[in-house]
């Protein structure tokens, strides 16, 4: 995922009359449609019921495809197929353990759970002490210290920030990195804390992790924030202190699946496209509801408004539905590349994935001229209640190719307080997800591509 700075703000103050071929009744067709339906809930709910977690690789995310595709078949989308990608397959297996001993030999169970494409432990679990460290840094001034034991990365979120993806970003380098720099020092295996907004909460977050070639392979594991604190405390009280970590993770092979792709063909410029979307697979622990569900539904919510209202935008309006983002954004890698090559022309990449809270606007990566022109739309975006504009330096994971070739770039913004809570962990169910404000989210990527579309970007 990708992060934000620069904060502006849609002024109202922009005339619009005359602008729009459609009146502002379209738009509230729109905005009722989705609010009333409460489909983008829905569908969310059956994607989760019916099928749940989606990992990588897995006989789950299979699934997914073929309900997703059946899904744009069923509202009548132009254009539906599937596109194979190689992807990881990696599987936790069933057993995560650790287990902190004190000085005085009491033992305490740590709430674990492997990182995404971590190495299990084998046929024994790791014991060793535990060295807490807080950044890279402080890790390479400790060198050969580190042979021989456990690193314990030990940096919460900043929870002063009120972008919280913006705290994460300054952290997550110690999941995806971390192992492979303790190895190289001679670390056995690494605990994180999990990259999560509550502080004293025991539910591990999981994530990818990426190994350096021609280093060590060594477990690298999350603790929940509540074993992170336990343990920290402990080093703090007793100076050494000994964990035992069991991972039944297996190694990561590569298997074939697919991105998924419907669309609703332009009824002027049929070549001009507007891409949006988010991805299909998720984590394991819990149902993939906000990361990426709610985002992925959104996207086709905005053709089934299209498609229930008789819409037929100018432009294409193109829904892929990604897979592998988890894993380093695989399938998004393999549609840019054919995508870019054929004879379409893109003029905007929208992606949803930063869930399905409430929404407060959009980010844009695009030259001044785009920003300014959006910045035109402020009383349209009034039903949606979605004022805000961000100035980004890129965007989402899933279309970042699109920007590198020089394509708008858009992402939904929701509030970001509670995202963290959930992410990657047991706790990101469809129980975590508002009806309203997932619906609320939707109605504003319809409304922001209606206006896209229909008048291109100068």
């Amino acid at each position: 995922m990708k992060f934000i700075i620069s904060l502006l703000v849609f002024s109202a103050t922009f005339a619009c009359a005359g602008l729009f071929p459609r009146s502002d009744q379209t738009v509230d067709k729109i905005v009722t449609e989705i609010h009333q339906s409460q489909m983008t809930y829905k569908n969310l709910a059956e994607l989760v019921n019916q099928i749940g977690a989606r990992v990588s690789g897995s006989a789950q995310a299979e699934q997914a495809v073929g309900w997703m595709k059946a899904k744009m078949e069923s509202l009548g989308l132009e254009q539906v197929r599937l596109q194979p990608c190689q992807v990881p397959q990696w599987d936790r297996g069933s057993s995560e353990h650790a287990t902190l001993t004190l000085a005085d030999g009491t033992k305490v169970s740590l709430a674990v759970t492997a990182l995404g494409g971590s190495v299990g432990t084998g046929k024994k679990p790791v014991e060793a002490e535990v060295v807490q460290v807080h950044s890279f840094s402080e890790l390479e001034r400790l060198g050969n210290q580190v042979k021989g034991k456990i690193v314990f990365f030990n940096q919460p979120l900043d929870a002063t920030l009120e972008d919280q993806f913006e705290a994460y970003s300054r952290v997550v380098g110690l999941r995806v990195g971390g192992a492979s720099k303790a190895a190289k020092q001679g670390a056995v295996a690494t605990l994180l804390r999990s990259l999560s907004s509550l502080p004293d909460d025991d539910h591990p977050h999981t994530g990818i992790m990426h190994y350096e070639n021609f280093v060590n392979k060594i477990p690298s594991a999350a603790l929940s924030t509540h074993a992170a604190n336990l343990l920290s405390n402990a080093l703090t009280a007793q100076g050494k202190v000994k964990v035992k970590l069991e991972l039944s993770a297996g190694p990561v092979r590569t298997v074939t699946s697919h991105n998924v792709m419907g669309e609703i063909t332009g009824s002027t410029y049929p070549n001009e496209v507007f891409l949006i979307g988010g991805h299909l697979d998720s984590w394991d622990l819990g149902r993939g509801a906000h990361d990426d569900g709610a985002g992925l539904m959104q996207s086709l919510e905005v053709l089934r408004a299209f498609k229930v209202l008789g819409i037929r935008p100018k432009r294409t309006v193109r829904l892929v539905a990604f897979m592998t983002e988890e894993f380093g954004g695989i399938g998004a890698e393999a549609y840019a590349k054919e995508a870019l090559a054929s004879g379409d022309r893109f003029i905007g990449a929208l992606e949803s994935d930063r869930g399905g809270f409430k929404p407060l606007g959009f980010s844009v990566h695009a030259r001044p001229e785009v920003l300014k022109q959006i910045q035109s739309w402020a009383p349209y975006f009034v039903a949606t209640q979605t004022p805000l504009v961000k100035e980004a330096p890129d965007g989402g994971t899933d279309t970042e190719r699109f920007g590198q070739a020089g394509v708008p770039e858009f992402e939904l913004l929701p509030t970001s307080t509670h995202y963290f809570d959930l992410h990657h962990s047991a706790l990101d169910q469809l129980s975590a997800v508002n009806p309203a404000e997932v619906s609320e989210g939707a109605a504003a990527m319809a409304v922001f591509v209606y206006l896209a579309t229909e008048n291109g970007f100068h």
